[in-house]
């Protein structure tokens, strides 16, 4: 009776000790979290001292591995500009996917999680999941999001076709200041695809604002309609791109 009595003592032994030693070592309190990513910070920045990316990248990951939503957006970016390591998709990925995850992203950690669903880079290609961060990205104004996902409805990559919503999300963008948005909105105009018609004098004035920026195959598009609109449709044209200019966004 004697020896049953301390095996089972010794059993509730075992299992404190099991206990304290997993306590030990994954529990972290939000104070030890916090210190964790104040020492980062100060590594991050060389605050006061020595300044590393490595070790500021070790000191995030520990507070990352406890599920602290910033720390994993924070080591994300570093693996994925290459800070404190070598550039490393699947690991930015996958922490900027968890950081997400538990309510921290930004326009462009969601559209770099929807680009790498897109064309499968560092997961299995997901078009629904593409769109769906895509999605929240363009919402928070990423330009890159938004045009993307004017290419996905326009011609039907991974979504029902739908030229008019394409052709609305490559307003977006363009109005946003992305060039080859501008383009994309320009040779709707000249094809009459996305926009209720064609329209030569807008689709210049669209092309004329990417040409501008430097753009190769609007330079191209811009010298054609040169040719072929009227003195007075060209001037139209030209002085409807100083209107645009107005609207932009720099």
């Amino acid at each position: 009776m004697k020896k049953a009595v301390c095996f089972k003592n010794l059993c509730k032994i075992v299992l404190i000790a099991f206990f304290c030693f997993g306590i030990a070592h994954t529990g972290f309190s939000a104070d030890s979290v916090q210190s964790l990513k104040d020492q980062g910070k100060k590594y991050y920045w060389g605050l006061g001292g020595e300044q590393s990316y490595s070790k500021a990248l070790q000191l995030y990951l520990q507070a990352a591995e406890t599920g602290d939503a910033e720390s994993q957006y924070i080591s994300g970016g570093m693996y994925l500009k290459g800070l404190g390591a070598n550039k490393d998709f699947f690991k930015a990925f996958k922490l900027l996917h968890e950081a997400a995850k538990n309510g921290k992203s930004t326009a462009e950690s969601e559209q770099i999680l929807g680009q790498a669903f897109l064309v499968g880079s560092g997961v299995p290609k997901n078009y629904q999941k593409a769109l769906q961060w895509y999605h929240l990205a363009a919402e928070k104004g990423s330009k890159e999001a938004q045009n993307e996902l004017g290419f996905m409805y326009f011609v039907g990559n991974g979504v029902e076709q739908d030229a008019e919503k394409g052709g609305a999300f490559f307003l977006k963008a363009a109005f946003n200041g992305m060039v080859v948005a501008q383009y994309n909105v320009g040779i709707m105009y000249y094809t009459g695809k996305g926009v209720k018609a064609a329209d030569l004098e807008k689709s210049y004035g669209w092309l004329n604002l990417a040409a501008a920026k430097g753009y190769k195959p609007a330079m191209a598009a811009r010298e054609y309609l040169e040719s072929a609109l009227a003195p007075n449709e060209l001037a139209a044209a030209q002085n409807y791109s100083v209107e645009l200019m107005k609207a932009i966004v720099p």
